[in-house]
């Protein structure tokens, strides 16, 4: 099991993020909301939306952090290679 989290797992381009928002099904609760879409990669890919109201860039950062810390310890739980969006809704606590 690999639990790295390389270059070619992020979506980095603008046309890949539209792709997921366009056709992505939405997943949502009181922390995140995910926009998920299947691709033909052999890996699943990971993007990260944090706007300004998660807070100032510190807790931003904190949060793609830990964002992206969960994706790499569970993505060997994806039963198919996927497209993955996350955006967090609100400040993460600070004890996290």
């Amino acid at each position: 099991m690999n639990f790295q989290f390389t270059k070619a797992e992020h979506l980095t381009r603008k046309k890949e993020f539209e792709r997921v928002f366009d056709e992505g099904k939405i997943f949502k609760n009181n922390e995140v909301v995910l926009y998920v879409v299947p691709n033909d990669f052999q890996y699943s890919r990971l993007g990260l939306v944090v706007s300004k109201k998660v807070g100032n860039a510190p807790r931003r950062n904190r949060a793609k952090r830990l964002l992206r810390e969960a994706y790499r310890l569970n993505k060997h739980l994806l039963k198919t290679h996927v497209d993955i969006i996350a955006i967090p809704r609100h400040p993460f606590s600070s004890d996290l």
